[in-house]
């Protein structure tokens, strides 16, 4: 065999091979019947281009390498959950889009879609979302295919917000700089979705189908109730508020522990520390209504929710403002610099800001 083909060889295993990557990447369930369809592809290509013996040999690397692709596959799905065919916390990392600061953007199919601000998305018994006029602009990024499942994803910039009604009735409220990932047709045995930063969810009952949330630091399961969660990946302080109905929380790595909250109870995680006591705050979850609502709450904690909502960077360089304490509400569509005018007016300090590197000095 000359020196050539057997380079064209080696690239046309490589190419099934690729082929066969890119179906093991491109859903979390593997189906064992579309991975042997798979790699018949690529003994399709071996037998068209190789000797026997180059072949067998090809073969056996192949086998070894398909092996080791299943296995980091399985890792990777049991690692997700207990259930194979749930929705894994991985697609927060491969499903990571690069937007401009003030685009609602919903992903559905293939489409990428420009929402207006506030938009309310209702999604249809057949899995397709009613857009009528909320879309800006809609671009097709590939090419069409059929989809058993798609998996959406809808993305909330700074100072926005919008509300999506799922399929099943389920109410979910997205606030400003967060991002959920779902089904567009819920499975038959549960309703799963995957959250970073916050929302309110309003969950239709449902008793055969749980509903289930999972953010970086917990999974909630519920049937049918009112709850708010709050996980941003910039923030240490993780919560879970209880309105009404029934919570059973499973923490991330301790599966077999869990926490029931009651109504009106809430749990956070702060630097690793659990504790579950009482709402104090209800307004707090006016937010959904495009209102911020704080109670004699420190500044630290309220410039650190400033900072995820507008995405700018504080720097206080006077540390005895930060345990100032402040009572008031302000809307969502106001500035940053109004809100800080606001708060400058009860207790003085300073605010300088640096346009180009983003960031407001507090002195």
């Amino acid at each position: 065999m000359s020196r050539e083909q057997n380079i064209q060889d080696k690239d046309s295993f490589f190419q099934a091979g690729r082929i066969l990557l890119k179906k093991v990447h491109k859903v979390e369930s593997i189906d064992s019947e579309d991975v042997l369809l798979s790699w018949k592809e690529v003994e399709d290509r071996l037998e068209s281009k190789c000797s026997q013996r180059l072949r067998i040999r090809y073969v056996f690397s192949a086998v070894a390498a398909s092996i080791a692709i299943l296995l980091v596959a399985g890792i990777g799905l049991w690692q997700s959950g207990r259930d194979e065919s749930s929705l894994s916390l991985n697609l927060l990392e491969q499903n990571d889009p690069v937007l401009s600061a003030d685009e609602v953007i919903l992903f559905a199919s293939n489409d990428r879609i420009q929402l207006k601000d506030e938009s309310s998305v209702k999604y249809g018994k057949d899995g397709q979302p009613e857009l009528d006029d909320l879309a800006v602009k809609k671009v097709t990024e590939h090419k069409k295919e059929e989809v058993v499942n798609d998996i959406n994803q809808i993305v909330v910039p700074k100072g926005r917000k919008a509300d999506i009604i799922f399929s099943d009735g389920t109410k979910m409220y997205v606030n400003a700089s967060s991002r959920v990932i779902y089904p567009a047709l819920f499975k038959n045995d549960r309703r799963e979705i995957v959250v970073e930063g916050e929302v309110y969810l309003d969950v239709k009952k449902d008793p055969s189908r749980p509903f289930i949330v999972k953010t970086k630091d917990f999974e909630v399961k519920v049937l049918g109730t009112q709850f708010n969660i709050c996980s941003y990946r910039k923030n240490n302080d993780v919560r879970t508020s209880l309105i009404e109905g029934s919570l059973q929380i499973y923490f991330t790595g301790k599966e077999n522990e869990s926490i029931i909250l009651s109504p009106n109870e809430q749990i956070s995680i702060k630097n690793g520390t659990i504790k579950v006591d009482t709402i104090s705050h209800h307004d707090y979850f006016l937010w959904k209504e495009g209102i911020y609502s704080f109670k004699d709450e420190l500044l630290v904690d309220i410039l650190n929710k400033l900072q995820l909502y507008y995405d700018v960077r504080i720097i206080i360089r006077n540390p005895s403002i930060n345990q100032e304490k402040y009572t008031g509400k302000f809307r969502q569509r106001d500035s940053i610099d109004d809100i800080l005018r606001m708060l400058q007016k009860i207790h003085k300090f300073k605010i300088q800001k640096d346009e180009e590197n983003n960031i407001i000095t507090l002195s």
